[in-house]
């Protein structure tokens, strides 16, 4: 069976990669953590960050996490488009209970 080459996720076309990575960086230096210590308080590895740097989208886990997190040092306001698309998507989940 030959190998399947995985493709990676991109961020909507509404939200520009561009916006989310430099985002992430800004989070990451207001909260004055480092890299691996945002990895491990998101349960991913840095190397994953660093993708996500470069335009590749994280699955809703880690965008929920990493709101969550931005939430509770006062940040939140740094990842604008990371609450956008959750609130997008949660209310996509209630449209399909609805």
């Amino acid at each position: 069976m030959p190998h399947q080459r995985v493709r990676r996720g991109r961020l909507p076309a509404h939200v520009p990669t561009g916006d989310f990575a430099t985002a992430l960086e800004d989070f990451q230096e207001s909260s004055g953590l480092t890299w691996a210590e945002i990895a491990r308080r998101l349960h991913t590895r840095v190397v994953n960050l660093w993708r996500w740097r470069q335009g590749v989208q994280p699955n809703i886990h880690h965008l929920l996490a990493l709101q969550n997190l931005a939430d509770g040092m006062g940040l939140g306001h740094l990842l604008p488009m990371v609450r956008a698309r959750r609130d997008l998507e949660q209310g996509e989940a209630a449209n399909r209970f609805a």
